[in-house]
């Protein structure tokens, strides 16, 4: 029934739409794209020349890798036991230094209950409440 109801009608309608103009604006795009890229890539090489050219590829060192670490491991070991377990200055200028690990747990177990507490204050340095009331 399809074919009643559109009649004699053989020939399709042409197409509304000019090809004619669409190709010409197609075309007209394209060279607007072309020209404008051109002229981009000239000012670009006249603007920084060398930003076209391919950069020299630069081998970076190789890692500087321990030859021996299981060797670097316990050099590293003993100088830590070694400093755990001797005395020496931390800072002489200050009077810090430093007791081997089982004298400080020797003293810190001799302490008992106080091993904890605050140090004790120096007996020349002056208290703030005995400075209050002095006077010159």
């Amino acid at each position: 029934m399809p074919n009643e109801e559109m009649g004699s009608r053989i020939v399709p309608e042409p197409p509304s739409v000019a090809t004619g103009i669409v190709i010409a604006a197609t075309a007209g795009f394209l060279t607007f794209v072309a020209l404008s890229m051109a002229g981009l890539f000239i000012y670009l090489r006249s603007a920084a020349p060398g930003a076209v050219t391919r950069a020299v590829e630069q081998r970076f060192p190789e890692p500087a890798l321990q030859k021996n670490p299981q060797e670097d491991l316990k050099r590293y070991e003993r100088e830590q036991r070694a400093a755990l377990s001797t005395y020496g200055w931390v800072d002489r200028s200050k009077g810090l230094a430093r007791i081997p690990i089982e004298e400080a747990m020797r003293i810190i177990a001799a302490k008992g209950e106080h091993a904890y507490d605050p140090p004790d204050q120096p007996a020349s340095a002056p208290r703030p409440a005995d400075t209050v009331g002095a006077r010159p």
